[in-house]
Formats: C-alpha cells, structure tokens, sequence
C-alpha cells in the first residue's frame, strides 16, 4: 500500500489532477505489488528452513552481520566464504551506493528546476536521496571492521 501512497502523492505533490480512476489503479497496483512480495518472501523463507538451523542461509548472514554474532550450531567451512562473499559485496556498494545515490539527488535538483511551479515532490525526492547516499558507506565499514574478514 505504500506503492500507491507513493504514486498519489506523486502526482499531488507535482501538481496533478488526481481522479478516482487514479486512486483505483494506484491502489490495485500496490495490492499486486504487495501480493508478489509476500508470495516471494514465503517461497524464500520455505525453501531456507528446509536446511539446517546453522546453516549460512541469505536471511543468517545478514542477521549474522547485523549482530555481529554467528549462530551457535555455524560449522566455520560454510560460514566463512559465504561471509567473504557477502563482505565483497558490501565494499562495492559502499563506494557505488554514494555515487549512484548521488547521481540521483542531482537529477532531482535538475527536476527541481525543471518544474519550479511544483517542486515538492522532488525536493523530498533529492533530500532523500542524498541521504541515503551519505549514510552508505559508513554501515558498510563499520560491518567490515566488527567482523575483521
């Protein structure tokens, strides 16, 4: 649902007119939107608590990493590259998230000045992505220092 909050208040912010037609069509998007996120997330949650209970599941590691503690039952084999991996991945993004988050917060100045009449929408837009972008990088090296991988 917030989909279609997101898609009418878009247009309410930037100035157009919002008829029910719009509301309707806002809101069945959100609920398919919503009803395909479920039903991923459940497949995704079935298919992980088929194996072991220490084993490095996508949903593990990342509790792993946010607690910055294994579970009890983690044999090191499996947890370690898994771990690199994940580890990896978050040292690319801690320099592409910021670039890429603030390629975006310079397009919104530009839609900011494009359309002076209504710049609601992309001032929050722009705010939101520069801060975003800022606050990328910082999580990712404090994660790579606490686990020392």
């Amino acid at each position: 649902m917030s989909y279609a909050v997101f898609l009418l208040g878009k247009d309410l912010l930037t100035g157009e007119t919002v008829v029910l037609a719009d509301v309707a069509l806002a809101v069945l998007s959100g609920l398919a939107l919503s009803a395909v996120i479920f039903r991923v997330n459940r497949w995704k949650s079935a298919r992980e608590k088929k194996k072991p209970s220490g084993s490095p599941t996508q949903t593990n590691v990342e509790r792993a990493m946010s607690t910055r503690r294994l579970p009890d039952d983690a044999p090191a084999e499996q947890w370690v590259p898994e771990l690199r991996k994940a580890i990896r991945a978050d040292r690319v993004m801690a320099w592409i998230g910021p670039l890429l988050f603030g390629a975006f917060g310079i397009m919104g100045i530009y839609l900011i000045i494009d359309n002076p009449e209504h710049p609601w929408f992309w001032i929050l837009a722009t705010i939101f992505f520069f801060s975003v972008g800022a606050s990328t990088r910082p999580q990712v090296v404090i994660l790579t220092l606490a686990l020392k991988l």
